[in-house]
């Protein structure tokens, strides 16, 4: 059997939480700022056309594509500055990938920040597949991104790393193995109705 691991991105390889709240916050200020409690509590995680829409609310929504061309901008902009990988992630991919194990990525964020991290890492080699949100011709969800990694045959049995109970229900959907990255973003989501195969404090734990 071939072993495989699919990644979530933002809060598990990779920590941009400070960046993402002070670009949801400085924009919500701008936008409509009565609703600033909402983008300093919001999750980060889900797609940002959904995130964007529930920080502004249902009065705000004629200024939806505004915020999100306002977060692609701020965001993108400085991207590499404001973003940094967990401990122990580089040594962890490294020796994956001398262990011959397959590794992809599936994540909601958008793919030109992404791509640009990961280049930025020296990650290129690592990854045989990574799926985006918006790396297709239409906008996908996770569990969509994780059916496109298993039509590859080395992903067949993959295990999924993720953080947020939307990773573990994109798992479950796929009937992979969810390992839990409690150091993330969805540390205080209500994890009861997802099935969780292990859970980790660092990433090295895969090892």
């Amino acid at each position: 059997m071939n072993q495989a691991i699919i990644f979530d991105f933002d809060g598990t390889l990779v920590d941009s939480e400070k960046a993402i709240y002070q670009c949801f916050q400085s924009i919500t200020n701008y936008l409509a700022p009565e609703r600033i409690d909402y983008a300093k509590n919001i999750l980060i995680g889900p797609p940002l056309r959904d995130t964007a829409s529930e920080i502004l609310g249902p009065k705000h929504q004629g200024q939806l594509d505004k915020f999100v061309n306002l977060f692609i901008e701020m965001h993108d902009k400085h991207a590499i500055k404001n973003a940094q990988p967990y401990p122990k992630v580089i040594e962890t991919l490294k020796k994956l990938s001398m262990k011959k194990i397959s590794m992809a990525v599936a994540t909601n964020k958008r793919y030109a920040p992404t791509i640009k991290l990961i280049n930025h890492f020296g990650w290129q080699d690592y990854f045989t597949s990574i799926e985006c949100s918006d790396s297709k011709s239409q906008i996908r969800n996770k569990d969509e991104m994780i059916k496109e990694i298993l039509k590859n045959n080395n992903f067949s049995k993959a295990f999924f790393v993720g953080d947020t109970v939307n990773d573990g229900l994109s798992a479950n959907l796929n009937q992979l193995p969810f390992i839990l990255a409690r150091y993330g973003y969805g540390r205080d989501q209500d994890w009861s109705s997802i099935k969780i195969y292990k859970e980790i404090e660092k990433i090295d734990e895969l090892i």
